[in-house]
This record gives C-alpha cells, sequence and structure tokens, in this order.
C-alpha cells in the first residue's frame, strides 16, 4: 500500500500527471512505432515494398531519434517541457501530414519518418517524463508507472484506430487521424506542464495517520553528476548495454506482431486486437512495476521483467496462435516497464543535475536498438520466410539485457548521487 507521503505527492502534482500520461499517449515515439506494423500491410500492397524495406522507416525514425535526443534532453532542461513537448508535439503531426501527402518512392518513406523524429523529438519520454522523474520524491517510481501508462495505452488504440481507419477510408486517412490527435494533445501538455508553486521539501515527514515518521529526501536542483561526470562512470555504460540489448530485442516483434498473427492465420482485425493485448498488459505492468520500483531493488525488478519477457517470446515460437494473447501479455510487461526503469535508474544512479541531458543519451541508445531491431526482424523473415528465427533471435537479445543488469554497480538503486 502506498504511505501518506507517497499519496500526498500524487494529489498535490495530479496535474503534471495528467498531462505527461495524456501526453505519452499522442506523443511521437508511441504512436509512430505502435502504427507501423499496421500500416505494413497497405504500404506492401500499394507500393510492392517488403517488410524489411518498411521496418526500415522505424529504423529511420529511431537514429534520428539517437542523433537528436541529448539535444533534446538540453533543451528541456533550459525551457521547460511545456515549451519543448507542446511545439514538438504540433511539429511532428504537421511532417506526418506534409510526409503522407508527397510520399510516392520508398526513399520518401524512409525520409520522411527521419523528419517527423526530428521534429518529434520533444514529444517522447525524454521531455515528457522529466518532470516525473525530477520533482516526484516518495512516490517515483509510481509516478513514472501512471505517466508512462499513455504510451501503454497507445499500443492499445493505436493499432485499432490504424486498421478501422485503413478499412473504412483508407491508409492516408489513418495518419491524417494520428496527426490530428497530436495537434489536441498540445495544448493539454503546454497548459499541463507549466509552472506551478515549488513542491515543498520535506524532512523527517510524520504520517499524520499512522503517527510514523519517515526520512524523505527531496533534492534540491544541484544533486548529482554533470553529464561529463556521468560519462566517467561504468553504471553509465552499463546503462546504455542493457538499454541496447532492452530495444533491440523487444522492439522488432512488437511492431511485427500485426504481421506475425496474419501469417499465422488470422484476418488484419483480429490480428491487431490480439497485438493490442501489448498495451493492455503495458499499463497494467507499468503501474505494477511502478509500485515495486518503489519496494524492492530496481535491478531484482528489471531481471525478472525481462525474463518474463523473453519467455513470452520463446512460447509464441514453440506453440504459435495457441499461446497467443499470453505470449503478448507477457511482452507487454516489459514493452510497459522499459522506458520507466530507465528513467528510475537514470535518476537513482545520476542525480537531477543534468538529469535531460543524460536521460536523453541513455534514451537515444534505446532509440538506436529500437530503429534497428524492426529492419533485423525483417530482414531475418525475408531471408527464413517465417516469424521462427526472429522470435528466437529476440528472446536471446532480452535474455542478454537482463543479464547486462547485474554488471551494474552494487550501490542500492534507491541510493542517490551526490
Amino acid at each position: 500500500m502506498l504511505n501518506t507521503l507517497q499519496r500526498r505527492e500524487l494529489i498535490s502534482l495530479q496535474r503534471l500527471l495528467y498531462a505527461s500520461a495524456i501526453g505519452s499517449t499522442a506523443g511521437m515515439t508511441a504512436v509512430m512505432v505502435y502504427s507501423l506494423g499496421a500500416f505494413i500491410p497497405s504500404l506492401q500492397a500499394e507500393f510492392g515494398w517488403s517488410r524489411g524495406d518498411i521496418s526500415l522507416g522505424a529504423t529511420s525514425l529511431t537514429l534520428a531519434l539517437f542523433f537528436t535526443g541529448s539535444i533534446a534532453g538540453r533543451l528541456c532542461d533550459r525551457f521547460g517541457a511545456a515549451v519543448v513537448g507542446a511545439v514538438s508535439l504540433v511539429a511532428y503531426a504537421i511532417a506526418v501530414v506534409v510526409m503522407v501527402s508527397f510520399m510516392r518512392e520508398l526513399h520518401h518513406f524512409w525520409i520522411g519518418y527521419f523528419l517527423v523524429a526530428v521534429l518529434g523529438v520533444g514529444s517522447t519520454p525524454i521531455v515528457l517524463v522529466r518532470p516525473v522523474a525530477t520533482e516526484f520524491q516518495a512516490a517515483r517510481g509510481v509516478a513514472l508507472g501512471i505517466a508512462l501508462t499513455g504510451a501503454g495505452i497507445a499500443g492499445f488504440w493505436v493499432p485499432r484506430l490504424v486498421a478501422h481507419v485503413t478499412a473504412d477510408y483508407g491508409w492516408r486517412e489513418a495518419y491524417f487521424a494520428l496527426a490530428g490527435i497530436a495537434m489536441l494533445t498540445a495544448p493539454i501538455v503546454w497548459f499541463g506542464f507549466r509552472p506551478r508553486s515549488q513542491h515543498p521539501a520535506l524532512h523527517n515527514a510524520t504520517d499524520n495517520t499512522t503517527g510514523d515518521s519517515e526520512d524523505v529526501l527531496i533534492a534540491p536542483a544541484e544533486e548529482g553528476m554533470s553529464h561529463s561526470e556521468a560519462r566517467r562512470s561504468r553504471g553509465y555504460w552499463v546503462l546504455s548495454l542493457m538499454s541496447f540489448a532492452m530495444a533491440a530485442g523487444m522492439a522488432g516483434i512488437v511492431i511485427h506482431l500485426v504481421p506475425l498473427f496474419i501469417d499465422l492465420g488470422v484476418n488484419q482485425l483480429e490480428a491487431a486486437k490480439m497485438a493490442s493485448v501489448v498495451g493492455v498488459a503495458s499499463v497494467i505492468g507499468r503501474m505494477g512495476i511502478g509500485y515495486l520500483l518503489d519496494k524492492l531493488p530496481t535491478v531484482l525488478v528489471t531481471i525478472s521483467v525481462l525474463l518474463l519477457s523473453s519467455l513470452g517470446m520463446f512460447l509464441l515460437w514453440g506453440f504459435g496462435l495457441g499461446v497467443s494473447y499470453v505470449s503478448v501479455a507477457l511482452l507487454g510487461l516489459a514493452a510497459g516497464a522499459e522506458i520507466d526503469l530507465l528513467a528510475y535508474l537514470t535518476y537513482s544512479y545520476f542525480g537531477r543535475r543534468h538529469y535531460g541531458a543524460i536521460y536523453g543519451w541513455q534514451y537515444s541508445i534505446f532509440a538506436l536498438g529500437y530503429g534497428i531491431s524492426p529492419y533485423l526482424i525483417g530482414r531475418l523473415y525475408d531471408v527464413s520466410g517465417d516469424y521462427q528465427l526472429p522470435l528466437i533471435f529476440s528472446g536471446c537479445l532480452i535474455v542478454l539485457a537482463a543479464i547486462s543488469c547485474l554488471w551494474l554497480p552494487k550501490k542500492g538503486s534507491r541510493e542517490r548521487v551526490t
């Protein structure tokens, strides 16, 4: 159960939580990544592109994130999440409309996704999670879980929306619908992240219900490492390795779930329904895992979640449609926890002093893995003719990510960096 201080934080900062969650569900990475698999059949049918070639769109998008993620973090440190987040939502929505209106060749598609990512990098968790990670103290794990449920919800509604709008109107109109939702979300992020009264520091606070005294450290703004100091630490690079392996193992399979299930014998709407379980599981996973992050060692939680995710992949490889919903639910646990874990670990090891820049780098590495994975999965499919080899490949990468957690410094995940 949450203690009094945690409940107090969640209530006092609820406007920030709503803005972060709603922004995350319409953010560039959630929308563009979760929608790509649902667009693959339509793009194949109209242009004749292979699944590997289409998957390079995600690679192009995440390579752009790799180059711009740390820049977005610095901009957020300087100008604030309200400005950067709202402007980026509008900018990437416009870029989507322009891309679809002029797209004729495969390279148009790749360039379009790259530009969408450059303009939309400010609508990613680099910016939209920063206020939550830095302002919450006692309930940081729970708050991150709540805020990032938006991205998990996107995994539920995005593929379904694309499938239904495509069936009724066409795939171009589905892209326009996604752009419209991003634009409508921008004012919510702007007003939700606007400056508020300073969250009061709590030291040796007393639980008014039980009378118990609790020590709660509210970190000063200068607490933590600079980015240059962080780069000289072992934890920085081990965390980068974990981020890359986790993303590379997860992204390709998640993006290819719709065509994977179609190959197993269901229609596109049923495939989208199965794939959308990722979103439901990620919402549940974020809430539960966020709670556990405030109670248990982060490394233990991370390893457990990643191993469950790899189990889902191996089950899907071995038993196919017979375990589809269970397998996708297990995948969704990691899909729901990956950004939460990364944000929590970043703050725990490096503090808030240069949080935006440091988390921007870690998220960029994560994005690089996300970008490479769909292309590799697509190529493995093109070579082997099915998704058996891609599932084994991805499951092994997730196991590698779990093992890499053991190399993190042995300091407690709740210890502050000073």
